[in-house]
């Protein structure tokens, strides 16, 4: 099974090929919002370099946020014209699934944490001990009510993505030793855990038709925001 594995719902836009559990290639771009621009010329380089075409591809896997509202919308529209061009099916996957997808084995909780913006986050908590384990589905919180539930748990805290890392040292203080961080190469979407993550998922028939695939926003986007504060003036 050829499944394509793809995220922009951050700054980074990324995409892998994996090929019945083996990774053959990722491209991954952190460098500017330029999805729109960007992924398309990204993902054909990808596929050139692996020497396989779309259509080769059986499944496509996207990230469907939180995240950028913008971002997350470029690669749902992305995946699911693929898959409506070439009569594929897709597997949707949540932006913090794919972070946590990138971490080892720890024995705790992992807190995927992407910044929203001013102190929220968009967060959820897992486990990675047999499969990745959702402990906490994705939400929206602020950094301080994060740590208040996490005191809570009284368990060792593995913290990624860019969220984690704004507030790295409030998460510290409030913590203390429990705190752990991903380094930084791990802390943002890669195209490699998509790609696998969407290949587990596909072959416990996860799969569904691109119709289905839609992105996990979590919030009003500021648009929206704006639009319902004029209409309550």
């Amino acid at each position: 099974m050829l499944v394509l594995g793809m995220d922009t719902s951050s700054q980074a836009a990324t995409a892998a090929v994996l090929r019945d559990g083996i990774i053959l290639g990722e491209y991954t771009l952190n460098h500017k919002k330029t999805h729109s621009v960007k992924m398309l010329p990204l993902i054909e380089q990808l596929l050139a370099d692996t020497e396989l075409t779309l259509n080769d591809i059986d499944v496509f896997a996207c990230g469907t946020g939180p995240g950028s509202f913008t971002g997350v919308r470029i690669g749902v529209a992305t995946a699911k014209g693929f898959a409506q061009a070439l009569g594929k099916q897709v597997v949707s996957l949540n932006t913090l699934e794919i972070l946590c997808g990138s971490l080892p084995i720890f024995h705790g909780l992992l807190v995927p944490a992407v910044f929203a913006r001013a102190d929220e986050l968009f967060c959820g908590i897992y486990q990675n001990q047999n499969g990745l384990e959702e402990l906490l589905p994705p939400c929206v919180m602020t950094v301080n009510e994060l740590c208040s539930y996490l005191q809570q748990q009284n368990q060792n805290c593995l913290f990624v993505g860019d969220g984690a890392a704004v507030h790295t040292e409030l998460i510290t203080n409030e913590l203390k030793k429990r705190a752990f961080f991903a380094p930084s190469h791990l802390s943002m979407v890669r195209g490699a855990s998509a790609a696998l993550l969407g290949y587990q998922k596909a072959m416990q028939n996860g799969c569904i038709p691109y119709q289905e695939l839609v992105p996990l926003y979590l919030r009003p986007s500021q648009a929206e925001r704006e639009y319902r504060k004029k209409q309550r003036k």
